[in-house]
């Protein structure tokens, strides 16, 4: 199963405070696509980056650090100042970091962490808190 699966299906198990969990491509497709109810969270793919080969003489084993992000929807229209959905994060963010930090997918992987998270109003009612979380992978012939 893909780190974008494993991790949407951990948040669906532990995460109770969301409304729903979904995978996304990208972020610009929230913003387009059809509302989402407020408290879902959206898991999308961010970026790899992979360490040199740690082995020499014909074998090959390296280091990928995987980010992924999670996005959280909330949603209410009669905030205009937005003041209301900023306090709607915590118990959200909380059952997020709750579900994911210090949590690997398999025993050969690291530890997810939280690298970064950042909100960003989408206009309507909307705001999104978008968190980067981090785990690694090995790559091995």
């Amino acid at each position: 199963m893909a780190v974008i699966d494993e991790v949407a299906d951990r948040l669906k198990t532990h995460a109770t405070a969301l409304s729903d969990v979904r995978t996304a491509e990208d972020l610009d497709a929230l913003s387009k696509g059809t509302a989402p109810k407020s408290g879902t969270a959206f898991v999308l793919p961010y970026r790899e980056r992979a360490e040199p080969n740690e082995l020499g003489m014909g074998s090959f084993r390296q280091l990928v650090a995987v980010q992924l992000l999670v996005a959280i929807v909330i949603r209410k229209h009669d905030d205009a100042q937005g003041g209301k959905r900023v306090s709607g994060f915590d118990a959200l963010k909380d059952s997020v970091e709750s579900a994911l930090a210090g949590w690997s997918i398999g025993p050969e992987d690291e530890l997810f962490e939280l690298v970064s998270a950042q909100a960003a109003a989408l206009g309507n009612g909307v705001t999104v808190y978008v968190q980067t979380w981090q785990t690694s992978r090995y790559l091995e012939k």
